[in-house]
């Protein structure tokens, strides 16, 4: 199988036009490809180049003069040209040891014709073989990816997939993944591959995840990587790539090497998704812990299918919703088919992960099975990156909130942490944090019975002001918020609010009409407080109901 679209040089100069010509210079430039032939005899038009091209010329347009004809070669070198092809004759009867001196030092093809020939035979001769070869290639790579898509109909295992990249690019390929082995063929020695596992381990980690195009990575002046990441909805998954030793990768090789990325990606998305289905234990799990039921520690264990030997260090729970501000379209992606990739995402950050996703919800129960120096920080990265997955997958109108429970040390509790990740969620509409931790004082509520405990409480405190607004719709009840939250201040509370000064005065005298003039006294003022929050808690509550 052709693996190369391009003619080298070395190529070229075996055509049956080509057997009255001589190499004279350059000769370390041989294996250069030529992607077109052009006629051109001054330097002046050298900026119709391209690159690539192997240069034909009769020496008329800079002849015997040292300028004209240094200053041309070195503009086709500078427009990478391929090499120079001259016909010795009138115009220069033999190449000067200056131009030679400069081919060589460049390794740029000085070859020489010692007999007249047709340039229009030589252009269509070589252009034809060009074309021919592209042809080819191009039902190579058709072949290629026939071949491809069969292994991918049999279910075939990443070191097949290789095998057939390797043999259509006839050259070392890897696989790199930090969630299993790296892959050579063929096989590297073994101190071969650590080093290039650390290498690739050192490219993951630092790579933007949003790029899938084609990377290329010097390894020494003469050996060069090139690698392009295997990604899913957003989720970068491995590396496939191809080690070159002096030479480029052409166009076939990037195309070929594309074909296998996404035969790759293919593979694990039904292997996540096979996974996904083979986890009925997990989904019982959830099912209990959202409807509340008491469960012990070895029952816990027992459906998340955890052995003696791990050990449940601690463990987070997490709830993300996912709303979209208008009904989804048809053929939209639906947020379950995320929880594949967030399983492969959270397990390679160092959790152990279990995921149920009921409606636009997943609920999550991150187990940590090694202490961690600062599990916030690793939380709050799963989140960002949890945030962006859903937003490149559902789109950008898809509103994302997450509520993240305290740390858990007893499965047992998991049911309780979990109704705090709820709760969190719940206040991250006007929160920056998602963090139950941080809710301060509706950490409290939380715990308070609505009924009759906190209905009885705003009531007492509450009462008057929102019969009154209820009545007349009027926004007392707001006003004292706001004008507590400014800690009294008058002209930060009329800004906040948009009112004159004034507006606000006449609205503060009907609020101490209606519950006592008090109400700013420390003691009151903390009761109002609470009841205000209170009361926006309830409210949140009732709108954030869960939906399936």
């Amino acid at each position: 199988m052709s693996n190369d679209w391009r003619l080298t040089i070395t190529e070229a100069i075996k055509r049956p036009l080509f057997q009255h010509a001589e190499v004279v210079a350059g000769h370390r430039g041989l294996a250069r490809p030529v992607r077109w032939v052009h006629v051109l005899e001054t330097a002046d038009t050298g900026q119709f180049l391209n690159g690539g091209e192997l240069i034909l010329s009769t020496g008329l347009g800079f002849g015997g003069a040292k300028e004209k004809r240094l200053a041309y070669l070195a503009e086709l070198i500078r427009r990478k040209a391929s090499g120079l092809c001259i016909e010795l004759g009138e115009y220069i009867p033999a190449i000067p040891a200056d131009m030679l001196e400069m081919a060589d030092h460049h390794e740029f093809p000085l070859i020489i014709f010692h007999q007249p020939v047709r340039f229009v035979d030589i252009t269509q001769d070589l252009h034809e073989h060009l074309i021919n070869r592209q042809m080819q290639a191009l039902r190579d790579l058709e072949a290629y990816s026939r071949g491809l898509q069969q292994l991918s109909l049999q279910a075939a295992s990443i070191p097949k997939l290789l095998q057939h990249f390797q043999a259509a690019v006839q050259t070392q390929v890897l696989f790199y993944s930090p969630d299993v082995a790296a892959q050579y063929v063929p096989v590297l020695p073994h101190a071969v591959q650590v080093e290039m596992n650390e290498l690739m381990a050192s490219l993951f980690a630092e790579e933007d995840t949003r790029d899938a195009s084609v990377r290329f990575h010097p390894l020494s002046m003469t050996k060069q990587l090139v690698y392009q990441p295997v990604m899913a909805m957003g989720h970068l998954l491995a590396y496939v790539g191809v080690i070159l030793y002096e030479r480029d990768a052409d166009e076939y090789m990037l195309l070929a090497l594309d074909n296998t990325v996404s035969a790759m990606a293919q593979f694990f998305m039904r292997k996540m998704f096979a996974e996904e289905q083979a986890r009925v234990m997990e989904n019982r799990l959830f099912d209990d812990l959202i409807a509340d039921r008491p469960m012990t520690e070895d029952h816990m264990r027992t459906l998340l299918g955890l052995s003696g030997s791990v050990k449940t260090v601690s463990y987070h729970t997490l709830i993300v919703s996912c709303e979209k501000s208008e009904p989804a379209a048809e053929g939209a992606l639906p947020p379950h088919e995320l929880t594949a990739i967030y399983r492969s995402l959270l397990t390679r950050q160092g959790f152990l992960p279990f995921i149920r996703c009921m409606g636009h919800r997943f609920y999550f129960l991150l187990i940590e099975p090694k202490p961690r120096a600062d599990s916030r920080r690793a939380l709050e990265k799963a989140w960002a990156d949890l945030k962006r997955i859903a937003v490149q997958m559902l789109g950008a109108d898809t509103q994302i909130r997450c509520g993240i429970g305290r740390v858990g040390k007893r499965l047992s509790d998991a049911g309780r942490h979990l109704a705090e990740a709820e709760q969190a969620l719940t206040f991250q509409r006007d929160s920056s944090s998602p963090f139950f931790s941080d809710l301060g004082l509706f950490r409290l509520l939380f715990h308070i019975p609505a009924e009759p405990v906190l209905d009885h409480f705003i009531t007492d405190y509450l009462g008057p002001l929102l019969a009154h607004d209820e009545k007349h719709g009027s926004a007392l009840t707001q006003t004292l918020h706001v004008y507590l939250n400014a800690n009294l201040s008058k002209q930060a509370a009329a800004e906040q609010l948009f009112i004159h000064r004034q507006t606000l005065y006449h609205r503060l005298e009907k609020i101490a009409e209606l519950i006592g003039d008090d109400f700013a006294s420390p003691e009151r003022r903390l009761c109002l407080e609470i009841a205000l929050h209170a009361q926006q808690w309830l409210q949140k509550e009732d709108k954030a109901l869960p939906r399936y």
